[in-house]
């Protein structure tokens, strides 16, 4: 920078300079000399005029003498010349041997205007000369002419000397202003650099800097505007960037998936939900159609771009697991009327459509479970008012079997109440410190009658050591009795066993039958509502379908986890871990 500076202010000065030596010289040659040249020109002029009335014009010789007299009293050359032009005398040359004079420019002048004066290139003496010529008249009457001549050497010596010395004062006033301007620009330059290395600092944003300048003249105030500049862009900044770093997070944080896509379909920003959504790591840079592989929303995003409105449509995704999605498209824009891109959010709806899809199913198991029941104790009530009534074997007959539909209803109810009020918290789990042994003695000796009439033995098997748990003493026998029910149920002969194991520092609680067993592909619906693997025979044994399913959310609001393992034929084994 340095010498960038000295280099422009060095060739402004030079020219300033090499003007200013160039406008001295044309003055002085121009202006001085003409006018030192008019001077001696009247003094030449009033020469010729004194001269012209006390010359005698008589022969040659005698006009010479008179002329080389008056050239020593005025130290100018004399010529006198006849009206043809002829010369007379010459104080400086032999007059017979010169040429004729009437073409002279001066004798011209003076022979219209009586005097005459003009400035030639002498080729005999080879310098300017100053030529002034009057007429000589004697008694009104034109007889010739007399000339004086100067040469010009003493004028342009003395201008010559008096440029030089004009020359030499301006150099010298010029460079000691040029050392002042030189001493000045260092300083403004020291000045300039701080100020540039300032600004270079806050494009690189290093705010914390000051710019320090003391008695710098504007130079100080201009460090004063460049500090608060300085602040005022910091906070800018950082408001701008705190704004950014909000906008983002709140982009990054939705939980929608959430796509900005460009007026050429490139994506330009997602959140992790998209990532989430889509299964690719990079999509930022990419076309939306390698990521949204739907046809639907390529049409939704031409409708937008057509319509400048926004639009929504349901997507439904294949790969890698059937999902169903809601989308909304809206129009972006930067200016006002200049579409910028799109921004997309993506609502995944696929467990609310299963929701809705257990709900529906939900109701209809319900309906079928209550409307078999009722429907047979109709059936039976209107038999036995029909007539029936009175015939005591089969009204007997007909009252067991309403009553047991009536029972098989009331469970229905008492389990579908016990689900809603686990699921709501109206259930509270108490739990306090006890022996789980005594519980599954306590399921065991309840489940013995159900177990004699199948000729089923129930065993107790105690592998874990300690037999303390903390849990709600009477949810877990409810589990017990749960799954023990369901054990006995589905097995025909053979043993159940109750009891408690480890696994890998692991305990839990089980119950394991010989039965029927299920299949592996129904294993993940095992504990949904109303779900049998065999609906006819759980119907014939009195199931309502719910008794596992309550025991999936007593182990949930325990905290705990539920293990089924099953082969089929060879029996069911349960396993609670706490």
């Amino acid at each position: 920078m340095k010498r960038r500076i000295f280099r422009r202010v060095f060739i402004l000065y030079f020219i300033v300079l090499s003007l200013s030596i160039l406008f001295i010289n044309f003055y002085l040659t121009i202006v001085i000399r003409d006018n030192y040249i008019g001077e001696l020109n009247k003094s030449l002029s009033l020469q010729t005029a004194i001269l012209s009335g006390i010359i005698d014009v008589g022969s040659m010789r005698e006009i010479s003498d008179f002329c080389k007299k008056i050239k020593e009293k005025i130290s100018a050359r004399v010529t006198v010349i006849d009206t043809e032009g002829k010369v007379l005398g010459d104080s400086d040359r032999d007059a017979s041997i010169m040429d004729s004079h009437a073409d002279r420019p001066e004798i011209q002048q003076a022979l219209t205007s009586q005097t005459g004066s003009s400035v030639r290139f002498s080729n005999t003496l080879q310098y300017d000369l100053l030529y002034s010529a009057r007429k000589i008249e004697q008694d009104g009457k034109h007889i010739g002419f007399i000339r004086l001549a100067v040469p010009l050497t003493r004028i342009n010596e003395s201008i010559n000397s008096l440029r030089l010395k004009i020359n030499l004062a301006v150099v010298l006033v010029f460079l000691l202003f040029g050392v002042i301007l030189i001493w000045q620009t260092e300083r403004i330059r020291k000045y300039v650099i701080k100020v540039a290395d300032y600004a270079g600092a806050l494009s690189r944003g290093l705010f914390d800097n000051k710019l320090y300048l003391v008695r710098a003249g504007e130079f100080t105030e201009l460090a004063k505007d460049l500090n608060r500049m300085a602040a005022e862009l910091e906070y800018s900044i950082k408001t701008k960037e705190e704004e950014t770093n909000r906008l983002n997070v709140i982009i990054k944080s939705i939980p929608d998936a959430l796509l900005l896509i460009n007026v050429h379909g490139v994506i330009e920003l997602s959140n992790k939900a998209s990532i989430d959504l889509f299964g690719q790591e990079q999509i930022e840079g990419r076309p939306f159609i390698e990521i949204v592989r739907s046809p639907a929303f390529l049409t939704l995003i031409d409708d937008v771009r057509q319509n400048r409105i926004p639009g929504s449509a349901e997507l439904v995704f294949d790969f890698p697991a059937e999902k169903y999605i809601s989308v909304r498209v809206s129009p972006l824009y930067y200016r006002v009327g200049e579409l910028a891109g799109f921004v997309a959010i993506f609502h995944d709806t696929t467990q609310m459509k299963k929701l809705e899809q257990m709900r529906k199913d939900f109701v209809a198991n319900v309906s079928h479970e209550i409307r078999t029941p009722i429907t047979a104790i109709k059936g039976f009530a209107e038999t036995l008012i029909d007539g029936a009534l009175y015939d005591k074997e089969n009204a007997e007959k007909f009252l067991t079997t309403i009553i047991s539909h009536s029972e098989r209803l009331n469970r229905l109810v008492e389990d579908l109440l016990t689900i809603s009020k686990l699921e709501l918290g109206v259930i509270s789990i108490s739990k306090s410190g006890f022996d789980i042994e005594s519980v599954i003695d306590e399921a065991i000796h309840t489940s013995a009658v159900q177990a004699a009439e199948k000729e089923i033995d129930i065993k107790k098997s105690l592998k874990a050591g300690d037999t303390r748990i903390n849990a709600d003493r009477d949810r877990v026998e409810q589990i017990l009795l749960n799954l023990i029910e369901n054990a006995l149920k589905f097995s025909d002969k053979g043993e159940i066993e109750v009891g408690v194991d480890r696994d890998d520092e692991k305990k839990y609680f089980y119950v394991k039958d010989s039965g029927a067993g299920v299949p592996q592909k129904y294993l993940p619906r095992l504990g949904e509502r109303f779900f049998r693997v065999d609906p006819s025979r759980s119907r014939e044994l009195g199931g309502t379908g719910l008794g596992l399913a309550i025991v999936k959310h007593i182990v949930r609001a325990h905290g705990w986890e539920m293990e089924i393992e099953s082969e089929e034929g060879k029996g069911t084994v349960v396993k609670i871990f706490y």
